[in-house]
């Protein structure tokens, strides 16, 4: 029976509901330090996480689809090598190897021959130089730089271990003159011939007006949450406009087609650098941002940034390029051209959130506000129990309390 009661007292005692005593403290100094904690933090919580952060608001993040196009024609000599006597650490050289020429023939390059692949996810690459190599299949001297090929005789040709792993073709036994530097001999290879020999001064083949090119950029995004679609060519855009138009910050910033001198001058202010990177190859990022408020208005308007991406400069593994290879037939005989392509990688990345009132999170922003308001009184107290002058009574009565 005993038993029985002290359980039931318990169970009861689980519903009991008691208040927390509370005591008025009459100084100016502990009630300072409460009122500018609590406005601290009402200006923090309406400041910050209402008005700034939007705490009202629910939030999405953007789905996005971009199609883009280049245009442009550019201009390669025929049969014309650079002047050789051009001093390279002059801080204009790479500008000078760019610069047309009237008095000389150049053979036209257009979006098909200079956009490799046609087509990229988010990307595109526009080539600015190549080295061009025409092969078949047969046997020929190993380039002079790779490791290993230089030859004394033929025995130095056969155990090689991994260093044939970079090379260009499978090797033969045989130590044979290279064609390239006289007086060097380097090991037989059978391979595409004759092997990609790249100079370190290889300006014969940089294309010209490549910076008047063009990037038309078309930019669908969609926020599902809020069934809303907004694309970067606005309602009044025709094609006439897009035909003229050339995107600039603050001249036309809705314009969708971007120069190619324009972005670069903005992602690397250095002309060096620029022309640096036509040479070489180059990583640049636009950057779409999407950053919506649809509580007022169903329209929004992306901003476009500009940023390289790459290193600068090093002494090694510098720029962005690649091979390919388009093959053909003569006389039944199968052939390729080689290119080693150099130039510049637009990455197109978008983002952003789009916001829109809902009485959930503004509900959760308030009771998380409400909750912050508790500090005050936290603040109150180590005022009271160690910077008054009745701190001892105060911190008997905390403990009789406690």
């Amino acid at each position: 029976m005993v038993r029985l009661d002290r359980c039931k007292d318990r169970f009861l005692g689980f519903f009991v509901y008691s208040t927390v005593r509370s005591a008025t403290i009459k100084s100016h100094r502990v009630g300072i330090a409460y009122r500018l904690a609590q406005f601290i933090l009402l200006i923090y919580i309406i400041g910050w996480e209402l008005i700034y952060k939007k705490g009202y608001q629910a939030f999405d993040n953007v789905s996005s689809s971009v199609t883009t196009k280049v245009k442009g024609q550019g201009f390669v000599p025929i049969n014309s090598s650079i002047d050789k006597s051009m001093d390279k650490k002059d801080p204009s050289y790479y500008q000078k190897l760019f610069k047309f020429d009237t008095n000389k023939t150049y053979r036209l390059m257009d979006t098909a021959d200079y956009v490799v692949p046609p087509n990229e996810y988010n990307s595109i690459f526009i080539m600015s130089n190549f080295i061009e190599t025409t092969q078949t299949q047969g046997r020929c001297d190993e380039e002079v730089t790779k490791p290993k090929a230089k030859c004394l005789i033929d025995e130095d040709c056969l155990i090689l271990g991994d260093a044939t792993n970079s090379w260009n073709g499978i090797p033969t036994g045989r130590c044979i003159n290279s064609s390239t530097t006289p007086g060097v001999n380097v090991c037989e290879v059978k391979a595409w011939c004759p092997t990609e020999h790249e100079d370190s001064r290889n300006e014969d083949h940089l294309i010209r007006n490549v910076l008047n090119y063009t990037i038309f950029i078309k930019n669908d995004v969609e926020f599902k949450r809020f069934n809303k679609k907004q694309r970067n060519i606005l309602p009044f855009i025709t094609n006439k406009y897009i035909s003229r138009c050339n995107y600039h910050r603050t001249v036309d910033p809705y314009c969708p087609v971007f120069q190619v001198d324009y972005i670069m001058t903005i992602a690397e202010p250095d002309d060096e650098q620029k022309y640096r990177m036509l040479y070489k190859g180059g990583v640049i990022v636009i950057e779409i941002i999407w950053n919506c408020d649809f509580d007022f208005t169903d329209k929004c308007l992306p901003r476009f940034e500009f940023r390289r991406f790459d290193a600068k400069e090093t002494k090694t593994a510098t720029g962005f390029n690649f091979r390919f290879a388009n093959r053909f037939r003569v006389n039944g005989a199968e052939y390729r051209t080689l290119y080693k392509a150099y130039g510049l990688r637009f990455i197109i990345n978008v983002s952003g959130t789009a916001g829109k009132f809902n009485i959930v999170p503004l509900m959760m922003t308030i009771g998380a506000g409400l909750g912050l308001m508790s500090i005050s009184v936290i603040v109150a107290d180590c005022v009271m129990l160690h910077c008054t002058k009745n701190k001892t009574l105060y911190q008997k009565n905390q403990r009789r309390r406690g």
